[in-house]
């Protein structure tokens, strides 16, 4: 029953980021809460299977919560386990993946290694994206009656305005601060999240962590940007760190910072960033691993796990801009990669040129489609590195791969839940899940990235 009040002892932590307790025997979701604590919740959300309740307060503490950092804890959907001592973090985050190779995929026994602890736990992000938000009911809030910053937990339409963050650079929050005083100033339009009408969106930012170049993307509605090249040039000046500039434009009532690139302000149009020794190109709506630190880690394990010698057919699948194949072809014979995203394929050529890197070759399209057709359809691939989005492998996609018999699969994956659907196909097709090594990529949040090994029975 909705509204109820409930006082629960949390058992765990879900893979939302949610507590857990039992009312009744009834699976119990809190916003809030860590294991070994006792709470007073209301319920707020009641199905047949489980309930969502809101913590009203704390009645007993866990020894593994600490004080958060960010002023915004408490408002910002960004850190829900900022509230949560780091190693207790790491623990659950491993947890998560063994119970979901047990639970899901029907695996025993796996040998699922020590989690690696980002390098980093603060300001590890080389990307982030803020809002615009007109309060036409409220235009007290801030100058100029509009916010920047960061979506409120739990919600589409409300933002708030961003003093610190700790997941990004003190650049970047620099950078906020900077947009939003000077848009103010000039008098821009800001775009209502509610009645989708304004002009100016969402700035994205991104860093090259090992290189220090920025990028700042400013995406709007449709219109004319007059005030561009004085926004620009006062942004340049105020931060000499920034070494491009991007206008680019939606003009969909789809809430999310992509559009068509309308142009260059300043600068290249690109920065770039050194992984594993290799210098690898952005553009404003390239893919890359948002913790570059923690990339290197995760990919230097990724080709140690297939065990290259030199001489090998390579597949990287779902290669985005390149990164897995060319960090491994000098390890490898060739590599083919393949992604959907032509920008994606476009940026993997210009990375394998500016690497002076011949054996790799990078083809646009659905997997299961280029995997089955007559370019690739002859190739004896050896290894094959796979790492999907979060939803995981399509399904032709997958039966594609199991047909390609490959002695060796490298899975990389953001979302074990779906990488433990996948596992379980490959475990029925023949393939023995040897190791599962857990990272975090993504400390402070409940996302947790891993690479896995594979090898064909027989």
């Amino acid at each position: 029953m909705k509204n109820r009040l409930v006082e629960l002892e949390i058992v765990d932590l879900a893979n939302n980021g949610r507590a857990v307790g039992y009312d009744g025997g009834k699976v119990t979701f809190v916003d809030g809460g860590l294991p070994g604590e006792r709470v007073e919740a209301v319920i707020v959300r009641s199905k047949r299977t489980f309930n969502q309740a809101h913590l009203l307060r704390l009645l007993t503490r866990s020894p593994d919560r600490i004080p958060a950092a960010c002023e915004h804890f408490a408002v910002c959907g960004g850190c829900s386990w900022q509230d949560l001592d780091y190693g207790r973090q790491l623990d659950y985050k491993r947890n998560q993946v063994v119970a979901a190779l047990e639970r899901i995929g029907g695996f025993e026994d796996v040998a699922v290694g020590e989690i690696h602890p980002s390098p980093d736990k603060f300001f590890y992000r080389n990307k982030m994206e803020f809002s615009f938000h007109v309060h036409p009911f409220d235009r007290g809030r801030s100058p100029g009656g509009f916010v920047l910053g960061l979506h409120e937990r739990g919600r589409f339409d409300s933002i708030f305005d961003l003093h610190r963050c700790h997941l990004q650079s003190e650049t970047s929050n620099q950078i906020v601060a900077f947009l939003r005083e000077k848009v103010s100033d000039l008098g821009l339009p800001v775009y209502d999240l509610v009645a989708h009408a304004g002009f100016l969106r969402f700035a994205i930012v991104r860093e090259g962590k090992n290189t220090g170049q920025t990028m700042v993307v400013l995406v709007t509605g449709a219109g004319s940007f007059d005030d561009r090249e004085r926004l620009t040039a006062a942004l340049c000046e105020s931060l000499p760190s920034v070494t491009t500039v991007i206008w680019m434009i939606n003009d969909t009532i789809t809430n999310i910072a992509r559009g068509e690139v309308r142009e260059v302000l300043f600068g290249p149009g690109y920065i770039e960033e050194e992984i594993l020794g290799l210098r690898f190109r952005i553009g404003p709506l390239s893919f890359f691993q948002t913790n570059s630190r923690q990339a290197e880690a995760l990919y230097r394990t990724a080709i140690d796990l297939a065990g290259l010698t030199g001489s090998e057919t390579v597949l990287d699948l779902y290669c985005g801009a390149g990164a897995i194949g060319l960090c491994a072809a000098a390890r490898a014979g060739r590599v083919i990669g393949i992604d959907i995203e032509a920008e994606s394929i476009a940026a993997a050529d210009i990375n394998a040129a500016i690497n002076g890197i011949t054996s790799c070759r990078f083809l646009a399209g659905n997997a299961h489609e280029v995997l089955a057709s007559a370019d690739l359809r002859d190739v004896a691939f050896d290894v094959v590195f796979n790492d999907p989005p979060r939803a995981g492998m399509h399904p032709k996609a997958l039966e594609r791969l199991i047909d390609l018999q490959a002695r060796r699969l490298i899975y990389v994956s953001c979302n074990p839940a779906t990488f433990a659907r996948d596992a379980a196909g490959l475990s029925r097709a023949g393939y023995r899940l040897c190791e599962v090594i857990p990272f975090d990529m993504f400390p402070h949040t409940m996302h947790t990235e891993l690479a896995a090994r594979f090898e064909k029975n027989g």
